[in-house]
């Protein structure tokens, strides 16, 4: 059996749901795609969504949660958020969990998620990261700024999935509007292309080899940009970088 499993079904503004499988362990991060497109991925990779063990939802944003009452109606397993979340995600069959913040809690024994915020422009976002059985996986997108405090949790990390939203030329020269680029360049907002490469060399400095990055926007940044710049940064053969599309049924496995 791999040690870690990733399937990234979707990342981005049109929906995120990332399946996570850690030594035999398997959960979702976020109900932002439907029904029929996470079957349909689970099972081109010969996975059951019955046999999901658990669901982390990092935000309330629609693109995270919009799924959450079909995708809720298939699962048999607990969904875990902070209270913020679940008020949006209520009126469901799923048994619904409140982690706390900043807090180590054993899910089934040996399984450890911890959940601490980021700086986004949803009250108490937050990002994760899941421990089993010697293997550490980050979560990490919807953050405007890096701090000390999330380079510290991801630190020790087998696999790190990580925003990399725009490409800074790229949205000054897009098609939004000035407010929305405010927003997206605030502290609330994402980090860039050049921001993300910055914490994976950091990262990979601490000893991490895999990296993921999600969350790219459609029209202010494009994959091969995305992989460039962290490329360029990074200048390391011994690296793994992936860049999540839209919508993908992929399979990334890592011993």
């Amino acid at each position: 059996m791999s040690e870690i499993s990733i399937i990234p079904i979707g990342s981005g503004s049109t929906g995120n749901c990332i399946y996570i499988e850690i030594v035999g362990f398997a959960f979702l991060v976020d109900l932002g795609i439907g029904y029929r497109k996470v079957n349909e991925a689970l099972i081109c990779n010969s996975r059951d969504i019955s046999d999901i063990n658990a669901v982390f939802v990092t935000h309330g944003h629609n693109d995270h949660i919009k799924a959450y009452q079909a995708m809720c109606n298939h699962l048999n397993c607990k969904v875990y958020a902070n209270e913020t979340v679940m008020y949006n995600i209520r009126n469901t069959k799923t048994e619904r969990v409140i982690l706390k913040e900043d807090t180590i809690t054993s899910i089934v024994e040996g399984f450890r998620v911890k959940m601490f915020r980021v700086p986004h422009d949803y009250v108490r976002t937050c990002a994760y990261t899941f421990e089993y059985k010697g293997k550490k996986v980050a979560y990490l997108t919807d953050c405007g700024r890096m701090n000390n405090k999330i380079r510290n949790e991801l630190y020790g990390s087998d696999m790190v999935i990580i925003e990399s939203n725009h490409d800074y030329e790229m949205l000054k020269h897009g098609p939004y509007p000035k407010f929305l680029q405010d927003r997206i360049l605030s502290e609330y907002g994402h980090l860039s292309n050049d921001e993300c490469a910055d914490v994976i060399v950091d990262l990979y400095e601490k000893g991490t080899r895999n990296f993921i990055l999600a969350h790219l926007s459609l029209k202010n940044n494009t994959p091969e940009l995305a992989y460039k710049t962290c490329l360029e940064k990074l200048c390391k053969d011994d690296a793994f970088i992936y860049v999540c599309l839209s919508e993908s049924k992929d399979l990334l496995v890592f011993d």
